[in-house]
């Protein structure tokens, strides 16, 4: 069956301002949530008993003998899985809880949880009482998901001998263990750099007030998100900024390069013991891109659409970088963001200083609540719940005054916090059973925010609404983000256009003093908007021929270091610093093992998504509410290719992406 801990592909107290909607008589009180106070012993007391009792319940499912129907078999699966929800927060848990101890059970509680996940798939009596449902009086959705549960328990090897079903169960525990070592060793792993007030130049005042030096003089500054990205754009000093690098590019090594490596092997082991020619090729089966040579020739196409113009980028900072240096030959990768800043300041008269003065954390997060209650007629109000850190707010999305969803925000860097920035599904919703739950774990500044930041809050908060307009079926297994791994990205990065849309960033979008940001400043936002988008898009091929180049062949034909040189010198505009261990850090090659080729994939969907968009208007409420209905609340009832063709009125095309990263070569 489908993974019942799907999760998606990064403070002290703060008091958000109330929003228009947002009036205190408008907050839900019910009770929905989790205890999560409760000891690390009393978590695994919850875990290893709701366990126990799912185990009971699926070995009556295998034992029934009732007629084979929908009702009878999935909906008897789907009992068992609202009781399994009773830790379904671990996964979560185990990356944002302060406690250690705490996230140690949960860690121990979803390798369990995992284990028992895995049995199901491989439950050959479960498979013959799914297989001997009738297809014939079946409507078109409840069609479709037997027939993808069929195809998933074949993928997981239940049509085997006992034997094998033994040892396939046996590498996906390992599998499980390893990806949770690969993960916490990044998590737990934060760096620091010492330096002087003095080398801090260029860097925003308010940045600069946050870390004073202390009494000796010296200044830390963390490998996090909040102090790494502006180092990297506004540091005068090119050897702090080179140091940072380094320091955050050695994040996790060097233990993960063996975890990294057994992880490899495992998945390889796994792949080749269920019939498949490498891990690649079993983890793209059944979704859009089809096989692994699909999405070779796919990123090929697309790195080639964006090498001209790369290039012509690269060539700007590059001249830019010898009026500092005339002796500079290439580039260097911790050079980039600040050299295109300054080009972006110089050519296109935009001083991102100047930008961020408008985007201060609590008036982002209002915008992006009131944009989602405008596009998609919907509130969003105060869920008064327990968290589990006082930092951590909670809401419920209502139509009509009645919920479609609940979420928690866990927002800001703290220490042993997940890294990046993400969504969790902790509750899948079920037409008229259950509204979905879901967590964000991001690692904002609680003040003033970079816009690309503000980006990645909406790309994230798609995600977040993706699951809370999903759960329109009747069935667990069709409803919420269960459509193909490779189109899940896709709401998120359409969604991202607006945050380049004066309409919408006006209307929250505003200075210290209570200026809104002008039409001019939007503008040349716009206008350098696609300066080294092409860049980053080579960046990312290169990242997506890691993962992809890491699990396509034999592991012992891989050597990580010499891969990632030979890789980075073809894809990559930057080139390789001695002394880095990238892949030790990318926490994508657990989570997204083989498939990083997804963000560009459902970026090409997601600009098709947006050409009906750009034709009604950002802003048409009619097309964003066909877009929730049609897009996001399909769910997982047909294929991703269907409901974005009933939402265009026709087929899927790359058309239009590959279009865009030409137009940037022929504005170069």
């Amino acid at each position: 069956m489908n993974k019942l801990h799907l999760s998606c592909a990064l403070l002290g107290a703060l008091a958000l301002p109330a929003m228009p909607t947002l009036a205190a008589d408008k907050a839900s009180t019910v009770r929905d949530g989790w205890n999560y106070d409760m000891p690390a012993p009393e978590l695994a007391t919850l875990c290893e008993g709701t366990l126990a009792k799912a185990r009971k319940a699926f070995a009556a499912i295998e034992d029934d003998t009732r007629p084979a129907t929908v009702e009878h078999v999935f909906g008897a699966y789907d009992q068992m899985a609202f009781d399994l929800q009773a830790v379904r927060h671990v996964w979560y848990m185990k990356s944002v809880h302060p406690d250690a101890d705490f996230r140690d059970a949960a860690e121990k509680c979803s390798q369990d949880y995992s284990d028992f996940d895995d049995s199901l798939n491989l439950s050959r009596k479960f498979y013959d009482r799914v297989a001997a449902i009738d297809l014939e009086p079946l409507g078109a959705s409840e069609r479709f998901m037997v027939e993808n549960e069929l195809r998933e328990f074949r993928q997981s090897g239940v049509d085997r001998d006992q034997a094998t079903r033994d040892q396939v169960r046996a590498l996906k525990r390992e599998i499980t263990e390893l990806g949770n070592t690969f993960d916490r060793t990044i998590r737990e792993d934060t760096r620091y750099v010492e330096t002087t007030v003095e080398r801090l130049a260029g860097l925003p005042q308010d940045w600069i007030d946050d870390h004073p030096a202390d009494e000796n003089g010296v200044v830390k500054i963390s490998t996090d998100y909040p102090d790494y990205f502006p180092v990297m754009k506004y540091a005068d000093d090119d050897s702090l900024r080179r140091e940072l690098y380094i320091t955050s590019n050695n994040i996790g090594s060097p233990a993960n390069s063996a975890t990294l490596k057994s992880l490899l092997d495992k998945r390889y082991q796994l792949a080749t013991l269920l019939g498949y020619e490498n891990f690649a090729a079993l983890e793209m089966d059944g979704l859009m891109i089809g096989d692994p040579d699909n999405a070779q020739a796919f990123l090929a196409e697309v790195g080639a659409a964006a090498k001209a113009p790369a290039q012509h980028d690269l060539d700007i900072l590059l001249k830019r970088l010898r009026t500092i240096d005339p002796d500079a030959e290439r580039v260097q990768p911790w050079q980039g963001s600040y050299l295109a800043n300054l080009v972006r300041q110089e050519d296109y008269a935009l001083d991102a200083q100047e930008v961020r003065e408008y985007f201060s954390f609590d008036k982002v997060q209002q915008g992006i609540f009131q944009l989602t209650e405008d596009l998609f007629d919907v509130s969003i109000v105060p869920w008064e719940t327990q968290t589990w850190h006082e930092s951590v707010t909670a809401w419920e999305v209502q139509r009509n005054g009645k919920p479609v969803g609940r979420f928690y925000l866990d927002m800001h860097p703290r220490e042993n916090k997940y890294k990046h920035a993400a969504h969790w599904t902790l509750r899948t919703g079920v037409k008229g059973v259950q509204v979905p739950l879901s967590g964000l774990a991001t690692n904002f500044p609680e003040g003033l925010m970079e816009h690309n930041q503000v980006e990645t809050y909406l790309h994230e908060f798609g995600h977040l609404i993706h699951n809370m307009f999903s759960g329109t079926q009747p069935y667990m297994n069709i409803s919420g983000m269960r459509m193909e791994r490779d189109f899940v990205e896709a709401p998120s990065q359409m969604l991202e256009e607006w945050v380049w849309d004066y309409d919408s960033l006006s209307r929250f979008a505003s200075n210290e003093d209570g200026d809104i940001i002008t039409t001019v400043l939007v503008e040349k936002m716009n206008r350098a908007r696609h300066f080294g988008t092409a860049m980053g898009t080579a960046q990312q091929i290169f990242y997506a021929n890691i993962s992809l180049n890491f699990y396509n062949s034999d592991p012992a034909d891989i050597e990580l270091l010499p891969t990632l040189k030979r890789l980075q010198a073809k894809y990559s505009p930057y080139p390789y610093v001695e002394g880095t261990y990238f892949y030790n850090h990318f926490g994508h090659l657990n989570g997204y093992s083989s498939n990083y080729y997804i963000y560009q994939w459902s970026l090409a969907i997601a600009t098709d998504l947006f050409t009906r968009f750009e034709k009604d208007g950002l802003r048409n409420t009619s097309t964003s509410v066909a877009y929730r209905d049609q897009v996001l609340g399909a769910a997982g009832s047909k294929s991703a290719n269907d409901f974005v063709a009933d939402f265009l009125g026709r087929p899927f095309s790359t058309k239009a992406y590959i279009d865009f990263l030409n137009s940037l070569g022929e504005e170069g």
